[in-house]
């Protein structure tokens, strides 16, 4: 119940900060739109995690999406992400997950701000490091099947050329790995258009 609102307060906190962003960008050079046929983009980020499985904790985070648009509505997007400690505080447990995978992306046509849904799937891989004598029942590294799906907005900056980006995403796992929330912000840049 927890991760429910914690789901509403984050997309909340999108909806606002989008609207203002939105307000005063401006559209895309030339009445483009944000995801245009035949470009690739390409996204650094950094992210927080939170609401996982065994409620671990939360940790910061980095990354990076490589996008391709077929049209201005659908693309694929290979996304690397990399959680530094998902137990947050715990000085006897530090957990690294790392989430790479190939992912859907739907943009929705809007003129200003272009939101947007995602489903994918992929693998993570899980690193626990137990400081302790008596570890207790934590699992050892792990390689599993992840599927992940979610949304985000972009808003156009510096006259289209560069995105701000927010996103969040459920990543969900076959075994022992934790699931987890994703948000993260980010810049997408073009390198193809």
């Amino acid at each position: 119940m927890r991760s429910v609102h914690k789901f509403l307060a984050v997309s909340f906190l999108f909806v606002s900060l989008a609207a203002p962003a939105a307000a005063q960008s401006t559209a895309a050079p030339s009445g483009r739109s944000v995801a245009e046929p035949n470009t690739i983009t390409v996204t650094p980020f950094v992210s927080t995690s939170f609401g996982t499985s065994q409620d671990l904790g939360s940790s910061l985070g980095v990354g990076f999406a490589v996008g391709y648009d077929w049209t201005r509505n659908l693309g694929v997007e290979f996304d690397f992400g990399h959680v530094f400690d998902v137990t947050g505080d715990n000085e006897f447990l530090d957990y690294w997950l790392t989430d790479i995978s190939g992912n859907i992306v739907y943009h929705f046509d809007m003129r200003h701000v272009t939101p947007y849904a995602t489903v994918g799937l992929g693998w993570q891989y899980s690193t626990p490091d137990v400081k302790d004598e008596n570890p207790g029942p934590f699992p050892d590294n792990s390689t599993e099947v992840a599927w992940n799906f979610g949304g985000g907005v972009k808003v156009p900056l510096y006259g289209g050329r560069i995105l701000a980006r927010g996103d969040l995403r459920r990543f969900q796992v076959n075994d022992v790995g934790p699931d987890h929330w994703r948000l993260y912000g980010g810049l997408t840049f073009w390198i193809k258009r």
